[in-house]
């Protein structure tokens, strides 16, 4: 029985080649036809000394199935959905210690560091510089020695004959799936100086929008640290004084408020550390939040540019694009969001156009809607959402440097709360000494 070759789509849109045995084409079409494949490619197999290399080989076949129809997903509670990986050869895997407790807590590298690395990689690339040599360069300049081993074991990779994506993917603390979908797939097309490129244009996208976050919430978080200190300080004032004096006295110097606030202060320091580190946990508090007025709307905006640049980067990279609207859902950094974009996939994978699926989430508003459709309709989609994601930038900036205001004012009246409650009892104290005198 004589072995096809063939290459097939399978229902998640991904490439998929292997061999089949079969009594001819049509048998061999209709077995892959019954997994789910969609053959686009498929020709008799040859081997080396293979008795049957003689016999004529049918010419390759473009083959069109229909895509089977996946159904929607039912409505379920809630369970993270998950994203493919990008597939690479398989190498020696990392302990998982390594991998999923010290990494994430020391191995980071800096996003200008990484942004820096990417874009002269491409550059090198494009210029015609080996492989090695290139590699080799850049771990030469780089001047954090985590990052400096890091590249030097891709460059081992490499002169091992794998594709440099093979080393990368052992670091998911540094190169995300999203990283690694562009270079995979300016691997696969050819144009992996390109894709370098696009990745370095991502990450600095991506600080831009950290940057406005860290202005747009600087007044606020310095009003909050000075509210802290003044009545810091002011407790140690008072702590001292009142060994001598009676009248003076705070309610932080009370063993028993201790009792109330030291439970609170350390159950969210692990709710914040290790709480929301747990999907179903992080879905419920991102619900919450995104439901605050305001505060909520501001926070869904920041999300939702950092979705757009994303889905942007993917889509101009030439990754799939149901693989793009997954792993631009995973950047958004808000899991309540992505719980609401990923099943959108499906609705995708139907053969719905890209407005609709988005519509589909509820996740956006009209006006980004009709953007999205105008970049479809003209074959601009990716240079409409860098559009959308500078939209959604400029609203939050703007409603969070109002939001730090409000939140500047609550923290004085916080403090002045606080200090009026010291004056009424240190008042309070003295008045009632001056009847005892007066009534002796």
């Amino acid at each position: 029985m004589p072995s096809f070759e063939y290459q097939a789509i399978n229902a998640t849109g991904q490439p998929e080649t292997g061999t089949v045995l079969g009594l001819n084409i049509t048998d061999a079409i209709q077995q892959l036809t019954n997994k789910g494949l969609r053959v686009e490619k498929i020709n008799v197999a040859q081997f080396l000394n293979d008795p049957l290399a003689s016999v004529a080989v049918a010419e390759s076949q473009i083959i069109e199935t229909p895509r089977p129809v996946v159904p929607p997903p039912p409505q379920t509670t809630y369970s993270r959905p998950e994203s493919e990986l990008p597939k690479a050869p398989p190498v020696e895997a990392r302990p998982y210690i390594a991998t999923n407790v010290v990494g994430p807590l020391v191995g980071k590298v800096g996003l200008s560091q990484l942004m820096f690395f990417f874009r002269q990689f491409g550059t090198m690339l494009d210029a015609g510089v080996p492989m090695v040599q290139i590699l080799d360069t850049l771990s030469g300049q780089s001047r954090d020695p985590r990052f400096t081993h890091v590249i030097k074991e891709i460059k081992g990779h490499v002169l091992a004959g794998r594709p440099v994506s093979a080393g990368m993917q052992r670091y998911p603390e540094i190169f995300t799936p999203l990283h690694m979908s562009l270079i995979r797939a300016g691997e696969e097309g050819g144009f992996l100086a390109g894709s370098a490129k696009q990745v370095a244009a991502y990450i600095e996208q991506e600080i831009s929008i950290r940057n406005a976050y860290k202005r747009a919430t600087f007044m606020p978080k310095l009003t909050v640290i000075s509210s802290i200190i003044i009545i810091g300080g002011a407790n140690l004032v008072i702590t001292h004084y009142a060994k001598s004096d009676s009248t003076i006295w705070s309610p932080l110097t009370q063993i028993a408020t201790w009792f109330i606030l030291a439970p609170i202060i350390v159950g969210l320091f692990l709710f914040f550390r290790v709480g929301l580190s747990n999907p179903r946990i992080r879905y419920n508090w991102d619900a919450f939040i995104i439901r605050i007025p305001y505060l909520g709307n501001t926070l869904k905006q920041f999300a939702m540019a950092k979705f757009g640049r994303a889905f942007g980067a993917l889509y101009a990279g030439g990754v799939a694009v149901n693989k793009s609207l997954m792993l631009a859902a995973d950047a958004c950094g808000n899991e309540y969001l992505r719980a609401k974009i990923h099943p959108a996939v499906r609705t995708l994978e139907t053969g719905a156009g890209i407005t609709e699926t988005l519509a589909s989430t509820h996740a956006f508003s009209p006006i980004v809607m009709d953007m999205v459709h105008t970049g479809e309709a003209t074959g601009n989609l990716d240079q409409m959402l860098t559009k959308v994601s500078e939209f959604y930038e400029d609203e939050a900036e703007v409603r969070s440097q109002q939001l730090g205001k409000v939140v500047g004012v609550v923290a004085i009246i916080a403090v002045g709360i606080y200090v009026l409650i010291v004056l009424i009892k240190f008042y309070t104290g003295y008045f009632s000494g001056l009847l005892n005198a007066a009534n002796e």
